[in-house]
């Protein structure tokens, strides 16, 4: 007992005059505390019967990470479990070639997961700000977006190989159905949906809207036209004459 004290007194000391930190002098307390089944190292490569490496548990790896890193029997990277040097958590499956194929990580409170070659097309599955998100990619970038906004509002968008919305659809919080069709430049041009029980279509230029079609709830049509600046021009309905 008193050897074991001594023992443990003196690891105490010496490592204070190498680190000279008290969380130092703590460590070593809790790990010759720990008794003679605690093996620390700043890294443990396991190796297979044949003596090829399978698996290193790095506390820094070549990428800074503190790492599981799991190898085939051809040396080539099969996947990682660990850590990024700001404490981000992430786990990445890898392809026979070693390219990733499936990753996941979280950075704050978002969570992420992307499948596929993300090279050429891949999904991404994740939360951003507490919105969830499924995003369908190719080389261009992301070509589908799926949501769910705050008010439980499902949203679909398509986009164009310059990153713009071409196509949009929505259902509202209040169960109102929209679509929406954008141009390559991004203008607006179609809007049509539901509105209180009746049916509307705009027509724009890419900034307003300048032909406005309508079927009200009580079955009345109409059509509207709208000029340049946004002011109506005409207004025709089932009951009126041209």
């Amino acid at each position: 007992m008193e050897r074991q004290r001594g023992w443990m007194i003196g690891a105490m000391l010496l490592a204070s005059l190498v680190g000279g930190a008290a969380s130092n002098l703590f460590l070593t307390a809790r790990l010759g505390a720990q008794g003679g089944d605690v093996v620390t190292a700043s890294q443990v490569n396991i190796i297979d019967r044949e003596g090829r490496l399978r698996s290193v548990l790095a506390a820094e790896d070549e990428r800074g990470m503190t790492s599981l890193t799991f190898y085939g029997s051809d040396g080539v990277v099969r996947g990682v479990i660990g850590a990024e040097q700001d404490g981000t958590p992430m786990l990445r499956f890898n392809n026979p070639a070693g390219v990733a194929r499936l990753s996941a990580s979280v950075e704050d409170d978002d969570p992420m997961i992307a499948v596929g070659d993300q090279a050429a097309r891949s999904v991404i599955i994740g939360s951003v700000g507490g919105t969830p998100i499924v995003d369908l990619l190719d080389r261009e970038g992301t070509r589908l977006r799926m949501t769910v906004g705050n008010q439980g509002e499902p949203r679909i968008s398509l986009f164009n190989t310059a990153g713009q919305r071409g196509v949009g659809l929505l259902v509202s919080s209040d169960d109102a159905p929209f679509l929406y069709l954008w141009d390559a430049a991004g203008g607006q041009r179609v809007a049509m949906g539901g509105v209180q029980g009746s049916t509307v279509v705009n027509l724009g230029d890419g900034t307003r809207p300048r032909l406005v079609l309508g079927v009200a709830d009580d079955g009345r049509a109409s059509v509207a036209f709208y000029g340049a600046e946004g002011a109506l021009e005409r207004d025709i309905s089932a009951d009126t004459q041209p």
